[in-house]
């Protein structure tokens, strides 16, 4: 989604989401009435000229003249348990809390949706609680990293002015402790878990290049082994943002990140290196590669962060895989199986995904043949 920006005041107690005493004056309202009254310009306290909205997996997203407000849907899938209120209301306040970490002057706090005594909906009203909504401000379009890539507008300067931000963000972050053996458990388990997903046959992808690409990751696995080991033991795993694309990144003067993965601290424990593979990986998707690259050079300079070329290529591999998955899941919703040609995007990511460890193993190899013997 492409909204927001803002000026942080702390969420105010009595709309903090896991306040008890508001959740116990909620009251049960059909999502479509809620829906539908989030549409009218004349539900929120803030005059505005009309409302537009947009539909994610997981929430609608209402775009105001200035401001963007956020009401997640009641689902369950995985990790995200939204099926109760309390739950929404607690995935709100931890939205806005990580946020707060990229773009502290963006998310503004959390409000109630209200049933007001006269049986209408509104914002931050004085009725009982019938949701919660996150609220922030609308950042411009055009400032958005993937849509200045589509113009060919990216100002080289805001991209280093990013990695920059990146670095001292990845340095305020306590390093999680693996021990090196742990750390690479935790990776064989998640490749292990793509394979597993790979493999569905209603995603109708290609199973013999999945193996492929499952068991050269695996090799680079252990030919990384002691380069993954050292990271893990110097503090390079962390708290990341999570879900750092191009669509999240933007260019504004100071530039901010928005959308961090909110609902799985699991999922966004990440190398800080590996999330700017992600990133890289997307620009690179977009025909941008340039781009990624320069964020990572600029935060890699910053953090005088030292790799070898076969970790970055295994990194690369593994993000294209985690993106060739979800996007390969497209395929398993009746709403938008038929709304674009999912397997082959999926197939194109696993096409990097296999270019880049291609690139690691043979890489690595070459590294473990030539060092010095003891």
């Amino acid at each position: 989604m492409n909204a927001l920006r803002a000026g942080p005041p702390s969420i105010p107690a009595n709309t903090l989401a896991a306040s008890a005493p508001a959740l116990q004056a909620a009251v049960s309202v059909s999502l479509e009435r809620k829906v539908l009254a989030l549409s009218s310009p004349q539900t929120y306290p803030q005059p505005t000229s009309r409302v537009s909205w947009i539909e994610t997996h997981f929430a609608w997203v209402f775009l105001t003249d200035d401001f963007a407000y956020k009401m997640k849907k009641p689902v369950v899938l995985g990790a995200m348990d939204l099926g109760l209120l309390e739950m929404r209301a607690r995935n709100c306040a931890e939205e806005v809390r990580l946020n707060r970490r990229l773009a502290p002057d963006v998310y503004l706090g959390v409000l109630p949706l209200t049933l007001e005594r006269d049986g209408r909906l509104a914002v931050d009203g004085d009725g009982s609680v019938a949701d919660w909504l996150v609220k922030m401000r609308r950042l411009r379009e055009h400032d958005m990293l993937d849509c200045a890539i589509a113009t060919g507008t990216v100002n080289p300067n805001a991209l280093h002015a990013v990695g920059r931000m990146l670095a001292s963000f990845y340095e305020r972050q306590a390093g999680i402790a693996f021990a090196a053996g742990e750390y690479r458990a935790r990776l064989a388990g998640q490749i292990d878990a793509d394979r597993r997903a790979l493999a569905d046959a209603r995603l109708a992808l290609s199973q013999a290049r999945v193996r492929l690409l499952i068991d050269e990751q695996l090799a680079a696995l252990e030919l990384l082994a002691a380069e993954l080991g050292t990271r893990a033991a110097s503090a390079r795993i962390v708290e990341a943002h999570g879900d750092l694309r191009p669509e999240h990144i933007c260019l504004s003067e100071p530039p901010c990140v928005i959308d961090a993965l909110e609902f799985s601290f699991d999922l966004r424990t990440l190398d800080s290196l590996e999330e700017l593979a992600f990133l890289f990986i997307e620009c690179e998707q977009a025909g941008a590669a340039w781009a990624g690259a320069a964020v990572l050079e600029a935060c890699r300079s910053e953090l005088r962060d030292a790799f070898t070329p076969a970790l970055w290529n295994f990194y690369c591999s593994r993000r294209a895989t985690v993106r060739a998955k979800i996007i390969a899941w497209h395929m398993l919703d009746e709403k938008l199986r038929e709304v674009a040609p999912w397997s082959e995007r999926a197939e194109l990511y696993i096409s990097r995904a296999l270019h880049y460890i291609q690139a690691a193993v043979q890489s690595a190899r070459a590294d473990v043949a030539i060092a010095p013997t003891t």
